[in-house]
Order: C-alpha cells, then structure tokens, then sequence
C-alpha cells in the first residue's frame, strides 16, 4: 500500500482510480478494520490520525509495529 507520505491523496481517489493503481479495493469509510502499521510505530500511528481525519473512523494503528508482529510469528 501506499507510503504515509501520499496516503492522504491515496485515500482521497476516486475508488476506480484507487483500484487501477493500487489493484485492490479502496477502503470504504466505514470499514471497521482498516489496520495501519510501520516498522518502529510513528509512521503507522501518523497514517491511522490522517485516515481518521478524512473520515476513516475504523482507522487503528498497529502499536507493536512490524517488530512485536514478527517475533510474535518467530
């Protein structure tokens, strides 16, 4: 998916452009778990506050990030 930095336009698409460049769905506002994560957390906590300001009220941010899920999986 796409970068915190062009998250904002990302979800701000049109759901036909959304797909054709992303090739998945576009996420609708309602959806309940729209799921955001990053490495170390910041980006992924910056990505969920910009999604929940566009009206993404399911938004939730990951804060174990990618490290606490990997050695979950380890």
């Amino acid at each position: 998916m796409a970068g915190v930095s062009e998250l904002e336009s990302a979800l701000q698409m049109e759901p036909a452009a959304f797909k054709a460049l992303y090739s998945v769905e576009k996420p609708r506002l309602e959806e309940e778990n729209l799921i955001f994560f990053c490495q170390m957390g910041k980006r992924g906590l910056q990505a969920t506050q910009l999604a929940q300001g566009l009206g993404y009220k399911g938004a939730r941010n990951y804060e174990g990030a990618y490290r606490e899920w990997f050695q979950k999986e380890g």
